[in-house]
C-alpha cells in the first residue's frame, strides 16, 4: 500500500507545471509584443537610362518622351518638384548625342547658355557666372550658374515676373555630352538644391 501511494504522488506532481508556450507565441496570460512598423519608404530611388544612371527623389514627378528622343537624339529625364512663385522647379538630366537637333557639341551648349543673345554675361535682368572646369563622376566637366528675370505671362501685358536661378554641369562624352540642369525660382533655389546635389553626386555615365 505504501509503495502504491508513492507511485501516485510522483505522477500527480508531474502534471502540476504549466506547458511551455509554443515557439513564436506569447505565454498564456501575457499580451503579445506589438509588431514593429515597416521601414519608411526610400526618399531616393535609382533610375537607369540607356546611357546613364542616377538617384532621383521619389516624390517628384518624372517625365520622359522616348518618341521625341528618337528624332532629336536627345535623351532627357525631367523631374518636377513643388512650384514656387507660380513658376516651376525642374531638374533635367540629359544626353545630347552626336547629331542632335539643337547643339553641335558641348562647347556650343556652354556658349549659348553662359551668356545672353548679345554675348553679355550681365545686364539689368540677367547675370551669368564664369564657366569653371571641374570633375564629375571621374570625368572632365564644366560648371556655371545664371540668374535671369522671367515674365510669368509673356503673351500678355502683365508685368508679373520672377527671378530664376539655374545651375549647369556639362560633361563631354564620346557620343556627344551630358547636361545636369537645375531650374528654380530664386526664393526656392536653396531649399531644393540638396535634391539636385544628390542627383549630381550619384550620376554615372554608362
Amino acid at each position: 500500500m505504501l509503495k502504491l501511494l508513492l507511485i501516485l504522488s510522483l505522477f500527480s506532481g508531474g502534471t502540476s507545471a504549466a506547458a511551455p508556450a509554443a515557439p513564436g507565441k506569447a505565454a498564456p496570460g501575457k499580451a503579445a509584443a506589438p509588431a514593429k512598423p515597416p521601414p519608411p519608404a526610400a526618399k531616393y530611388t535609382r533610375y537607369d537610362m540607356e546611357s546613364f544612371t542616377c538617384e532621383i527623389p521619389g516624390t517628384w514627378e518624372l517625365k520622359r518622351d522616348t518618341k521625341k528622343e528618337m528624332t532629336t537624339k536627345i535623351r532627357k529625364l525631367e523631374l518636377s518638384g513643388p512650384r514656387a512663385e507660380n513658376a516651376p522647379v525642374i531638374i533635367y538630366a540629359a544626353q545630347y548625342r552626336k547629331g542632335n537637333t539643337t547643339f553641335s557639341d558641348h562647347k556650343d551648349f556652354i556658349a549659348r547658355n553662359s551668356k545672353n543673345i548679345l554675348g553679355e554675361t550681365e545686364s539689368d535682368t540677367e547675370k551669368f557666372s564664369p564657366v569653371k572646369e571641374t570633375s564629375l563622376a571621374g570625368k572632365q566637366a564644366f560648371e556655371f550658374d545664371s540668374e535671369i528675370k522671367e515674365y510669368l505671362h509673356p503673351e500678355s501685358k502683365s508685368d508679373a515676373s520672377v527671378m530664376i536661378k539655374e545651375k549647369f554641369y556639362v560633361i563631354p562624352a564620346k557620343d556627344g555630352f551630358f547636361v545636369l540642369h537645375y531650374y528654380s525660382p530664386a526664393s526656392a533655389f536653396d531649399k531644393n538644391l540638396p535634391v539636385f546635389n544628390k542627383l549630381v553626386a550619384t550620376f554615372k555615365p554608362l
